[in-house]
């Protein structure tokens, strides 16, 4: 089962993080670039790390 809130806190976490790099001019970004698709993608990926640590820690 997924964990949503979870979910939403980190894709909180990432988006504040990667718009912050894009104001200091760490990460170049173009017109057709979706930084929300960016951030649910790495996301979903980081979410499904943790819940395989989970698992491995029972």
């Amino acid at each position: 089962m997924v964990n949503y809130i979870l979910l939403y806190k980190i894709r909180k976490c990432i988006k504040s993080i990667i718009k912050e790099k894009i104001d200091e001019g760490e990460l170049a970004t173009t017109e057709h670039s979706c930084v929300g698709c960016v951030v649910d993608d790495l996301s979903w990926e980081i979410y499904y790390l943790l819940k395989e640590r989970d698992e491995k820690k029972k």
